[in-house]
Protein backbone atom coordinates (compact mmCIF):
# COMPACT_ATOMS: atom_id res chain seq x y z
CA UNK A 1 0.00 0.00 0.00
CA UNK A 2 1.53 3.36 -0.97
CA UNK A 3 1.53 6.39 1.30
CA UNK A 4 3.46 4.94 4.24
CA UNK A 5 4.58 7.59 6.76
CA UNK A 6 7.78 7.05 8.80
CA UNK A 7 7.04 5.68 12.31
CA UNK A 8 3.25 6.00 11.88
CA UNK A 9 2.91 3.84 8.77
CA UNK A 10 -0.71 3.95 7.55
CA UNK A 11 -2.25 4.24 11.04
CA UNK A 12 -3.00 7.96 10.82
CA UNK A 13 -4.82 7.61 7.48
CA UNK A 14 -6.78 4.66 8.82
CA UNK A 15 -7.76 6.55 11.96
CA UNK A 16 -8.81 9.74 10.16
CA UNK A 17 -11.09 8.14 7.58
CA UNK A 18 -11.23 4.37 8.04
CA UNK A 19 -13.92 3.64 5.44
CA UNK A 20 -12.11 5.60 2.72
CA UNK A 21 -8.83 3.98 3.73
CA UNK A 22 -10.17 0.43 3.44
CA UNK A 23 -11.81 1.27 0.11
CA UNK A 24 -8.49 2.56 -1.24
CA UNK A 25 -6.71 -0.56 0.03
CA UNK A 26 -9.23 -2.86 -1.69
CA UNK A 27 -8.52 -1.07 -4.98
CA UNK A 28 -4.89 -2.21 -4.68
CA UNK A 29 -5.85 -5.89 -4.61
CA UNK A 30 -7.32 -8.75 -2.60
CA UNK A 31 -4.32 -9.03 -0.24
CA UNK A 32 -2.39 -5.84 0.54
CA UNK A 33 0.45 -5.21 2.99
CA UNK A 34 0.18 -2.11 5.19
CA UNK A 35 2.05 -0.77 8.20
CA UNK A 36 0.52 0.09 11.57
CA UNK A 37 3.26 2.14 13.17
CA UNK A 38 6.40 0.14 12.49
CA UNK A 39 4.60 -3.23 12.35
CA UNK A 40 3.53 -5.03 9.22
CA UNK A 41 -0.12 -6.00 8.76
CA UNK A 42 -2.27 -7.23 5.88
CA UNK A 43 -5.70 -6.25 4.59
CA UNK A 44 -7.87 -8.90 2.92
CA UNK A 45 -10.60 -7.73 0.52
CA UNK A 46 -11.03 -10.99 -1.41
CA UNK A 47 -14.09 -13.07 -0.46
CA UNK A 48 -12.40 -16.46 -0.83
CA UNK A 49 -9.40 -15.47 1.30
CA UNK A 50 -11.79 -14.04 3.87
CA UNK A 51 -13.64 -17.37 3.97
CA UNK A 52 -10.28 -19.03 4.62
CA UNK A 53 -9.76 -16.76 7.63
CA UNK A 54 -13.25 -17.23 9.10
CA UNK A 55 -13.98 -20.87 8.21
CA UNK A 56 -11.49 -23.07 6.38
CA UNK A 57 -8.35 -21.96 8.26
CA UNK A 58 -10.02 -20.43 11.30
CA UNK A 59 -7.81 -22.38 13.75
CA UNK A 60 -4.76 -20.52 12.44
CA UNK A 61 -6.18 -17.21 13.72
CA UNK A 62 -7.25 -15.60 16.97
CA UNK A 63 -8.95 -12.31 17.72
CA UNK A 64 -6.97 -9.29 16.53
CA UNK A 65 -6.02 -5.93 17.99
CA UNK A 66 -9.47 -4.35 17.60
CA UNK A 67 -10.92 -7.01 19.87
CA UNK A 68 -8.09 -6.62 22.39
CA UNK A 69 -9.10 -3.00 22.93
CA UNK A 70 -12.68 -4.09 23.70
CA UNK A 71 -11.58 -6.37 26.55
CA UNK A 72 -12.00 -3.71 29.29
CA UNK A 73 -15.70 -3.66 28.37
CA UNK A 74 -16.42 -7.24 27.26
CA UNK A 75 -13.96 -9.22 29.37
CA UNK A 76 -13.82 -12.85 28.24
CA UNK A 77 -17.35 -12.91 26.79
CA UNK A 78 -18.33 -14.97 23.77
CA UNK A 79 -17.14 -12.29 21.33
CA UNK A 80 -13.56 -12.31 22.67
CA UNK A 81 -13.00 -15.76 24.18
CA UNK A 82 -11.02 -18.40 22.28
CA UNK A 83 -10.64 -22.16 21.91
CA UNK A 84 -12.34 -24.66 24.21
CA UNK A 85 -13.68 -21.94 26.50
CA UNK A 86 -15.40 -20.20 23.58
CA UNK A 87 -16.91 -23.50 22.42
CA UNK A 88 -18.24 -24.15 25.94
CA UNK A 89 -19.82 -20.70 26.16
CA UNK A 90 -21.30 -21.02 22.68
CA UNK A 91 -22.96 -24.33 23.59
CA UNK A 92 -24.24 -22.91 26.88
CA UNK A 93 -25.76 -19.84 25.24
CA UNK A 94 -27.02 -21.33 21.96
CA UNK A 95 -30.44 -22.42 23.32
CA UNK A 96 -31.18 -18.81 24.30
CA UNK A 97 -30.91 -17.82 20.63
CA UNK A 98 -32.94 -20.61 19.05
CA UNK A 99 -35.58 -19.32 16.60
CA UNK A 100 -38.42 -20.44 18.83
CA UNK A 101 -36.97 -18.55 21.80
CA UNK A 102 -36.30 -15.37 19.83
CA UNK A 103 -39.84 -15.49 18.39
CA UNK A 104 -41.16 -15.06 21.93
CA UNK A 105 -39.60 -11.58 22.01
CA UNK A 106 -41.44 -10.29 18.95
CA UNK A 107 -44.16 -8.80 21.18
CA UNK A 108 -41.52 -6.85 23.10
CA UNK A 109 -39.96 -5.64 19.83
CA UNK A 110 -43.29 -4.59 18.31
CA UNK A 111 -44.65 -2.91 21.45
CA UNK A 112 -41.43 -0.99 22.00
CA UNK A 113 -41.52 0.23 18.38
CA UNK A 114 -45.22 1.16 18.57
CA UNK A 115 -44.61 3.21 21.71
CA UNK A 116 -42.20 5.36 19.69
CA UNK A 117 -44.08 5.51 16.38
CA UNK A 118 -47.44 6.31 18.00
CA UNK A 119 -45.93 9.48 19.43
CA UNK A 120 -44.98 10.94 16.06
CA UNK A 121 -46.81 13.80 14.34
CA UNK A 122 -47.60 13.83 10.63
CA UNK A 123 -44.76 15.60 8.82
CA UNK A 124 -42.44 15.46 11.83
CA UNK A 125 -38.67 15.47 11.30
CA UNK A 126 -37.02 12.55 13.10
CA UNK A 127 -33.33 11.78 13.66
CA UNK A 128 -33.73 8.16 12.58
CA UNK A 129 -30.43 6.71 13.77
CA UNK A 130 -30.69 8.34 17.18
CA UNK A 131 -34.26 7.08 17.49
CA UNK A 132 -33.39 3.53 16.41
CA UNK A 133 -30.40 3.47 18.77
CA UNK A 134 -32.55 4.27 21.79
CA UNK A 135 -35.23 1.85 20.59
CA UNK A 136 -32.68 -0.99 20.19
CA UNK A 137 -31.28 -0.33 23.67
CA UNK A 138 -34.78 -0.50 25.08
CA UNK A 139 -35.54 -3.76 23.24
CA UNK A 140 -32.32 -5.55 24.20
CA UNK A 141 -32.69 -4.54 27.84
CA UNK A 142 -36.30 -5.72 27.96
CA UNK A 143 -35.22 -9.02 26.41
CA UNK A 144 -32.25 -9.33 28.77
CA UNK A 145 -33.97 -8.70 32.05
CA UNK A 146 -37.02 -7.55 33.98
CA UNK A 147 -38.82 -4.52 32.66
CA UNK A 148 -38.95 -2.79 36.05
CA UNK A 149 -35.29 -1.83 35.50
CA UNK A 150 -35.74 -0.48 32.01
CA UNK A 151 -36.05 3.30 32.40
CA UNK A 152 -33.09 3.60 34.74
CA UNK A 153 -30.81 1.36 32.72
CA UNK A 154 -31.81 2.47 29.20
CA UNK A 155 -30.68 5.97 30.11
CA UNK A 156 -27.34 4.67 31.40
CA UNK A 157 -26.63 2.52 28.34
CA UNK A 158 -27.71 5.30 25.98
CA UNK A 159 -25.32 7.68 27.74
CA UNK A 160 -22.32 5.41 28.24
CA UNK A 161 -22.17 2.95 25.34
CA UNK A 162 -21.26 5.47 22.56
CA UNK A 163 -18.44 6.82 24.76
CA UNK A 164 -17.04 3.32 25.27
CA UNK A 165 -17.34 2.30 21.60
CA UNK A 166 -15.60 5.48 20.47
CA UNK A 167 -12.81 4.86 22.99
CA UNK A 168 -12.34 1.28 21.82
CA UNK A 169 -12.07 2.40 18.19
CA UNK A 170 -9.43 5.02 19.03
CA UNK A 171 -7.40 2.47 20.98
CA UNK A 172 -7.38 0.14 17.99
CA UNK A 173 -5.34 2.72 16.03
CA UNK A 174 -3.44 4.50 18.82
CA UNK A 175 -1.52 2.61 21.53
CA UNK A 176 -3.92 2.53 24.52
CA UNK A 177 -1.08 3.00 26.99
CA UNK A 178 -0.38 6.38 25.35
CA UNK A 179 -4.03 7.42 25.46
CA UNK A 180 -4.50 6.33 29.06
CA UNK A 181 -1.23 7.90 30.22
CA UNK A 182 -2.53 11.33 29.26
CA UNK A 183 -5.13 12.66 31.74
CA UNK A 184 -7.45 13.92 29.01
CA UNK A 185 -11.18 14.45 29.43
CA UNK A 186 -12.00 11.80 26.80
CA UNK A 187 -9.80 9.23 28.52
CA UNK A 188 -11.46 9.90 31.87
CA UNK A 189 -14.92 9.67 30.28
CA UNK A 190 -14.00 6.35 28.64
CA UNK A 191 -12.97 4.68 31.89
CA UNK A 192 -15.85 6.28 33.81
CA UNK A 193 -18.39 4.96 31.28
CA UNK A 194 -16.97 1.43 31.55
CA UNK A 195 -17.13 1.64 35.34
CA UNK A 196 -20.79 2.74 35.25
CA UNK A 197 -21.79 -0.07 32.89
CA UNK A 198 -19.98 -2.65 35.01
CA UNK A 199 -21.61 -1.27 38.14
CA UNK A 200 -25.00 -1.64 36.47
CA UNK A 201 -24.16 -5.23 35.52
CA UNK A 202 -23.06 -6.16 39.04
CA UNK A 203 -26.24 -4.70 40.47
CA UNK A 204 -28.42 -6.64 38.04
CA UNK A 205 -26.57 -9.92 38.70
CA UNK A 206 -26.87 -9.44 42.46
CA UNK A 207 -30.60 -8.82 42.01
CA UNK A 208 -31.01 -12.06 40.05
CA UNK A 209 -29.05 -14.04 42.64
CA UNK A 210 -31.35 -12.72 45.36
CA UNK A 211 -34.52 -13.88 43.58
CA UNK A 212 -34.08 -17.57 44.42
CA UNK A 213 -36.18 -19.56 41.96
CA UNK A 214 -35.29 -18.18 38.53
CA UNK A 215 -37.26 -20.81 36.61
CA UNK A 216 -40.30 -18.53 36.72
CA UNK A 217 -38.54 -15.90 34.57
CA UNK A 218 -38.34 -16.04 30.77
CA UNK A 219 -35.62 -13.54 29.87
CA UNK A 220 -32.10 -13.96 28.50
CA UNK A 221 -30.40 -13.22 31.83
CA UNK A 222 -32.28 -16.10 33.45
CA UNK A 223 -31.03 -18.40 30.70
CA UNK A 224 -27.47 -17.31 31.43
CA UNK A 225 -27.96 -18.15 35.12
CA UNK A 226 -29.62 -21.52 34.55
CA UNK A 227 -27.50 -22.84 31.64
CA UNK A 228 -25.42 -25.95 32.45
CA UNK A 229 -22.63 -27.62 30.49
CA UNK A 230 -22.12 -31.36 30.09
CA UNK A 231 -20.56 -31.52 33.55
CA UNK A 232 -23.60 -29.72 35.04
CA UNK A 233 -21.44 -26.65 35.72
CA UNK A 234 -22.99 -23.19 35.49
CA UNK A 235 -21.39 -19.86 34.65
CA UNK A 236 -19.67 -17.83 37.34
CA UNK A 237 -20.95 -14.34 38.13
CA UNK A 238 -17.88 -12.94 36.32
CA UNK A 239 -18.70 -14.89 33.18
CA UNK A 240 -22.35 -13.87 33.34
CA UNK A 241 -21.18 -10.26 33.66
CA UNK A 242 -18.97 -10.59 30.56
CA UNK A 243 -21.72 -12.23 28.51
CA UNK A 244 -24.25 -9.65 29.68
CA UNK A 245 -21.98 -6.81 28.54
CA UNK A 246 -21.34 -8.58 25.21
CA UNK A 247 -25.05 -9.02 24.47
CA UNK A 248 -25.82 -5.47 25.56
CA UNK A 249 -23.09 -4.02 23.33
CA UNK A 250 -23.92 -6.10 20.26
CA UNK A 251 -27.66 -5.53 20.63
CA UNK A 252 -27.35 -1.76 20.90
CA UNK A 253 -24.75 -1.13 18.18
CA UNK A 254 -25.38 -3.15 15.03
CA UNK A 255 -29.18 -3.42 14.72
CA UNK A 256 -29.80 0.37 14.78
CA UNK A 257 -27.37 0.66 11.90
CA UNK A 258 -29.28 -1.91 9.82
CA UNK A 259 -32.63 -0.26 10.52
CA UNK A 260 -31.32 3.23 9.77
CA UNK A 261 -29.70 2.33 6.45
CA UNK A 262 -32.86 0.47 5.46
CA UNK A 263 -34.95 3.59 6.10
CA UNK A 264 -32.52 5.84 4.25
CA UNK A 265 -32.69 3.55 1.20
CA UNK A 266 -36.49 3.31 1.38
CA UNK A 267 -36.71 7.08 1.49
CA UNK A 268 -34.52 7.38 -1.60
CA UNK A 269 -36.46 4.68 -3.47
CA UNK A 270 -40.18 5.38 -2.93
CA UNK A 271 -41.19 2.61 -5.37
CA UNK A 272 -39.42 0.06 -3.14
CA UNK A 273 -41.05 1.55 -0.04
CA UNK A 274 -44.53 1.31 -1.61
CA UNK A 275 -43.92 -2.30 -2.57
CA UNK A 276 -42.82 -3.13 0.97
CA UNK A 277 -45.86 -1.35 2.43
CA UNK A 278 -48.13 -3.29 0.07
CA UNK A 279 -46.62 -6.55 1.31
CA UNK A 280 -47.10 -5.56 4.95
CA UNK A 281 -50.71 -4.55 4.22
CA UNK A 282 -51.35 -7.92 2.54
CA UNK A 283 -49.67 -10.11 5.17
CA UNK A 284 -50.38 -8.19 8.39
CA UNK A 285 -53.10 -5.66 7.63
CA UNK A 286 -53.98 -3.41 10.56
CA UNK A 287 -53.38 -5.95 13.33
CA UNK A 288 -50.11 -6.06 15.32
CA UNK A 289 -47.16 -7.75 13.64
CA UNK A 290 -46.69 -11.33 14.92
CA UNK A 291 -43.75 -13.74 14.75
CA UNK A 292 -45.55 -15.96 12.22
CA UNK A 293 -45.87 -13.00 9.84
CA UNK A 294 -42.12 -12.58 9.44
CA UNK A 295 -41.54 -15.67 7.30
CA UNK A 296 -44.15 -14.34 4.82
CA UNK A 297 -42.61 -10.87 4.61
CA UNK A 298 -40.22 -11.97 1.88
CA UNK A 299 -39.76 -8.60 0.20
CA UNK A 300 -39.24 -6.85 3.53
CA UNK A 301 -36.47 -9.31 4.31
CA UNK A 302 -34.86 -8.72 0.91
CA UNK A 303 -34.90 -4.97 1.53
CA UNK A 304 -33.04 -5.51 4.80
CA UNK A 305 -30.63 -7.98 3.21
CA UNK A 306 -29.74 -5.50 0.48
CA UNK A 307 -29.24 -2.75 3.07
CA UNK A 308 -26.89 -5.10 4.96
CA UNK A 309 -24.97 -5.72 1.75
CA UNK A 310 -24.55 -2.05 0.91
CA UNK A 311 -23.90 -0.91 4.48
CA UNK A 312 -22.79 -3.85 6.66
CA UNK A 313 -22.83 -2.66 10.30
CA UNK A 314 -19.71 -4.70 11.08
CA UNK A 315 -17.84 -3.38 8.08
CA UNK A 316 -14.23 -4.27 8.96
CA UNK A 317 -12.53 -6.44 11.59
CA UNK A 318 -9.27 -8.29 12.09
CA UNK A 319 -7.54 -11.45 13.22
CA UNK A 320 -4.01 -12.35 14.34
CA UNK A 321 -2.14 -15.36 12.96
CA UNK A 322 -1.24 -17.86 15.67
CA UNK A 323 0.95 -19.78 13.22
CA UNK A 324 2.27 -19.32 9.69
CA UNK A 325 -0.61 -19.53 7.24
CA UNK A 326 -1.07 -19.29 3.48
CA UNK A 327 -3.55 -16.82 2.03
CA UNK A 328 -3.96 -16.42 -1.72
CA UNK A 329 -0.66 -18.21 -2.34
CA UNK A 330 1.30 -15.97 0.06
CA UNK A 331 2.77 -16.99 3.42
CA UNK A 332 1.64 -14.81 6.32
CA UNK A 333 3.94 -15.24 9.34
CA UNK A 334 2.71 -16.05 12.85
CA UNK A 335 1.93 -12.99 14.96
CA UNK A 336 0.83 -10.86 11.99
CA UNK A 337 -2.36 -8.80 12.17
CA UNK A 338 -4.73 -9.48 9.27
CA UNK A 339 -7.53 -6.95 8.79
CA UNK A 340 -10.47 -7.62 6.50
CA UNK A 341 -13.13 -5.47 4.89
CA UNK A 342 -16.62 -6.95 4.64
CA UNK A 343 -17.70 -3.66 3.05
CA UNK A 344 -15.19 -4.17 0.22
CA UNK A 345 -16.38 -7.74 -0.38
CA UNK A 346 -20.04 -6.62 -0.50
CA UNK A 347 -19.17 -3.99 -3.14
CA UNK A 348 -16.97 -6.20 -5.32
CA UNK A 349 -18.11 -5.93 -9.00
CA UNK A 350 -16.75 -9.45 -9.61
CA UNK A 351 -19.38 -10.77 -7.20
CA UNK A 352 -22.35 -8.44 -7.76
CA UNK A 353 -23.81 -6.88 -10.89
CA UNK A 354 -23.94 -3.11 -10.49
CA UNK A 355 -22.80 -3.41 -6.84
CA UNK A 356 -23.52 0.22 -5.88
CA UNK A 357 -27.21 -0.10 -6.85
CA UNK A 358 -29.94 -0.75 -4.28
CA UNK A 359 -31.72 -3.79 -5.69
CA UNK A 360 -33.63 -5.96 -3.18
CA UNK A 361 -34.63 -8.38 -5.94
CA UNK A 362 -31.01 -9.44 -6.40
CA UNK A 363 -31.84 -11.71 -3.42
CA UNK A 364 -34.65 -13.55 -5.21
CA UNK A 365 -33.74 -17.28 -5.11
CA UNK A 366 -33.15 -17.57 -8.84
CA UNK A 367 -30.75 -14.61 -8.81
CA UNK A 368 -29.12 -15.16 -5.42
CA UNK A 369 -27.99 -18.70 -6.26
CA UNK A 370 -25.12 -17.19 -8.23
CA UNK A 371 -23.76 -15.36 -5.18
CA UNK A 372 -21.12 -17.40 -3.27
CA UNK A 373 -21.73 -17.96 0.45
CA UNK A 374 -18.48 -16.11 1.13
CA UNK A 375 -19.71 -13.01 -0.72
CA UNK A 376 -22.29 -12.02 1.92
CA UNK A 377 -21.19 -12.14 5.55
CA UNK A 378 -22.68 -9.26 7.56
CA UNK A 379 -22.84 -11.55 10.61
CA UNK A 380 -19.53 -13.33 10.05
CA UNK A 381 -19.18 -17.05 9.32
CA UNK A 382 -18.08 -20.33 10.82
CA UNK A 383 -17.78 -20.97 14.56
CA UNK A 384 -17.52 -17.20 15.18
CA UNK A 385 -20.74 -16.36 13.34
CA UNK A 386 -22.74 -13.85 15.40
CA UNK A 387 -24.83 -15.77 17.95
CA UNK A 388 -27.41 -12.97 17.87
CA UNK A 389 -28.06 -13.11 14.11
CA UNK A 390 -31.60 -14.48 14.52
CA UNK A 391 -32.39 -11.85 17.16
CA UNK A 392 -31.24 -9.10 14.79
CA UNK A 393 -33.33 -10.40 11.87
CA UNK A 394 -36.45 -10.76 14.00
CA UNK A 395 -35.99 -7.30 15.50
CA UNK A 396 -35.26 -5.47 12.25
CA UNK A 397 -38.16 -7.09 10.37
CA UNK A 398 -40.60 -6.51 13.22
CA UNK A 399 -39.66 -2.86 13.70
CA UNK A 400 -39.66 -1.97 9.99
CA UNK A 401 -42.94 -3.79 9.33
CA UNK A 402 -44.53 -1.96 12.26
CA UNK A 403 -43.21 1.32 10.86
CA UNK A 404 -44.50 0.51 7.34
CA UNK A 405 -48.04 -0.08 8.61
CA UNK A 406 -48.54 3.60 9.48
CA UNK A 407 -45.70 5.72 8.15
CA UNK A 408 -43.81 6.68 5.01
CA UNK A 409 -40.26 7.94 5.45
CA UNK A 410 -38.88 10.68 3.20
CA UNK A 411 -35.42 12.26 2.86
CA UNK A 412 -34.86 15.79 4.13
CA UNK A 413 -33.51 18.03 1.38
CA UNK A 414 -30.14 19.60 2.04
CA UNK A 415 -29.16 16.92 4.56
CA UNK A 416 -26.43 14.77 2.96
CA UNK A 417 -25.81 11.35 4.45
CA UNK A 418 -22.17 10.50 5.09
CA UNK A 419 -21.29 7.04 6.39
CA UNK A 420 -19.52 7.19 9.73
CA UNK A 421 -17.30 4.21 10.54
CA UNK A 422 -17.61 3.95 14.32
CA UNK A 423 -18.03 0.65 16.16
CA UNK A 424 -20.65 0.02 13.48
CA UNK A 425 -21.10 1.70 10.09
CA UNK A 426 -23.77 4.33 10.74
CA UNK A 427 -25.37 7.14 8.69
CA UNK A 428 -24.95 9.86 11.31
CA UNK A 429 -28.14 11.20 12.96
CA UNK A 430 -30.05 10.67 9.66
CA UNK A 431 -32.82 13.31 9.78
CA UNK A 432 -35.89 12.15 7.84
CA UNK A 433 -39.49 13.28 7.49
CA UNK A 434 -42.24 10.87 8.57
CA UNK A 435 -45.62 11.11 6.82
CA UNK A 436 -48.70 9.27 8.05
CA UNK A 437 -50.04 6.84 5.49
CA UNK A 438 -53.52 7.33 4.05
CA UNK A 439 -54.82 3.90 3.16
Amino acid sequence: MPGRVPLAGHAVRMFRNPLKFFQSVSEQGGLVRIWLGTKQAYVVSDHDMLYDILVRKAKAFEKGMQFDQARPLLGNGILLSEGDFHRRQRLLMQPAFHHSRIASYVDVMRESASDVFDGWRDGQRVAMYDMFYELAVRIVIKALFSTDMVEQDVAEVYKSMPVVISGVEKRAAIPPALLDRLPTRTSREFHSAIARLYSMGRRIIADYRSRGNLQDNDDLMTLLFTARDEGNTSMTDKQIQDEFMTLLTAGSETTPSAMSWSCMLLGRHPEVQRRMQDEVDRVVGDRPVAADDLRELDYTRRVIQEALRLYPPVWALGRKCVRDVELGGHRIPAGTEVLYSIYAVHHDPKLYDNPEAFDPDRWLPERAKGVPRSAFMPFGAGVRNCIGESFSWFETQTVLATLAQQWTVQPVSGEPVRPVAMGALVPGPLPMKVVRRKK
